[in-house]
């Protein structure tokens, strides 16, 4: 659906509930499907990239039956995991391909993965590596993988840690799953410093409650994980994501008159590095409280009174904030330079150059660096026609900035949000916001 986005006139006001992380939704399902008898998801997002993770557990054997209420019963059945010669379509998932990539090893004659994740080629060649030396053998073109394990070997793997956060986490589900003739665990040491952290401990966080004990040292950068573990069957509740929060918070933050917005469904009890939107914003100068006994963010905004004050940020822990802090920088008095951010690159588009063009388009004035964008104050951003590179997150931050133009934007293909946040336009037409599909 293509969209109209019209300036926002009076203030935003009203109450919301943000939709289940996706990282953890990811993780879950996968979790959920290598135990033994049946497990409860609650809350969890099943829309765009997940969805792809979801299929392909169904495709494998594995029953997922939605209840009424937002739960999903996940059973392993005992032809689960059984070998399957169609290949699987990953989409544009970075997460899905590179984990069921992993998991091939435990499937008999292995898997065929496809989707627009290879054809755009994204980083995988590294776990790809990294999986020979544990067995694997693959044939890797710009339309199909094809992947599985030929030798029971478990060498000790090494792999880079600055190129993407998710290689770490594939090995991580799959080696308490593998079997090994010589000795009884795995090591994983990453030979350069880990980017996305918090999505590494979102990953430690799940595997503990599904009963999977892995040793983990980040300052030596070594895991250790014993071999033949049973994942165990559990019921987990998956909390509100923060990542697409940052949106509705942002566009609180940004309000010209004075609002009101509270967020539902977002407790701090949790791993995600996201959650730091907030610390960062009060920073910036925002009105922000937090209510932990309800789970609730609650921004009172109106710029005039919360003039905001640009920062200098390290992204590493924290890529998928970059396109909302680059809106929320043109907006800051000063300049907002976001750096250590050269991954970003390297996602569903290249992030640091999309959003550098995209601001430039509404008259702000930016620096792109390799692994950083400088953001200066801009007094007025002019409507323009988003072209979001079909990157959900570019989506979702440049609507916020169109709010607060000075003329109507556009925005095409916009259920591309749905990757992480299906209701993100019906909510922002709850709290106040004019779209006008066209």
């Amino acid at each position: 659906m293509n969209f109209k986005i019209n300036p926002i006139t009076n203030s935003l006001n009203g109450e919301i509930t943000a939709p289940g992380s996706k990282s953890y939704s990811h993780r879950a399902f996968i979790a959920a499907s290598l135990a033994e008898g049946i497990s409860i998801i609650k809350k969890p997002l099943t829309s765009g990239d997940v969805a792809f993770t979801v299929n392909i557990l169904k495709s494998l054997g594995v029953r997922i039956l939605r209840r009424s209420d937002n739960t999903y019963i996940i059973k392993r059945d005992k032809d689960a995991y059984k070998p399957l010669k169609k290949p699987f379509d990953c989409g544009n998932s970075g997460t899905t391909l590179r984990i069921f990539s992993a998991l091939s090893l435990i499937i008999e004659g292995g898997l065929t993965l496809k989707g627009d994740f290879l054809s755009l080629q994204r980083p995988i060649i590294p776990l790809l590596n990294s999986l020979q030396q544990l067995g694997a053998d693959f044939n890797l073109s710009k339309k199909k993988l094809k992947i599985k394990r030929i030798s029971e070997g478990c060498n000790k793997v090494k792999i880079q840690g600055d190129l993407s956060s998710q290689f770490l986490t594939a090995l991580l589900i799959l080696c308490p799953q593998l079997k090994c003739k010589k000795q009884d665990y795995i090591e994983i040491e990453l030979t350069s410093p880990l980017v996305s952290k918090p999505f590494v401990e979102i990953t430690l966080d799940v595997l503990d409650v599904f009963g999977i004990n892995i040793q983990a040292n980040f300052e030596t950068r070594k895991f250790y994980i014993t071999n033949e573990q049973n994942y165990r069957s559990q019921s987990y509740d998956i909390p509100g994501d923060f990542s697409s929060a940052a949106n509705i918070i942002a566009a609180a933050v940004l309000s010209k008159k004075p609002s009101s917005v509270i967020i539902n469904n977002l407790t701090f009890k949790n791993k995600q590095g996201d959650k730091k939107i907030v610390e960062i914003l009060e920073k910036m100068g925002a009105n922000i409280k937090i209510n932990k006994d309800n789970h609730q963010v609650i921004i009172n905004g109106e710029l005039t009174d919360n003039q905001l004050k640009g920062i200098e940020l390290d992204c590493t822990d924290v890529p998928d904030l970059f396109p909302i802090l680059s809106v929320i920088g043109a907006f800051a008095k000063g300049k907002t330079i976001l750096h250590n951010a050269s991954n970003l690159r390297l996602k569903e588009t290249d992030r640091i150059t999309t959003m550098a063009r995209e601001l430039k388009k509404m008259g702000v004035k930016v620096i792109e660096e390799d692994d950083k964008l400088t953001i200066f104050h801009c007094d007025k951003l002019n409507g323009t026609t988003i072209n979001h590179n079909n990157d959900h997150r570019i989506a979702m931050a440049c609507t916020i900035a169109a709010l607060y133009a000075d003329s109507s934007s556009y925005i095409q293909s916009s259920e591309i949000v749905k990757d992480s946040y299906p209701s993100f336009f019906e909510d922002l037409k709850e709290l106040g916001v004019q779209l006008e599909a066209v």
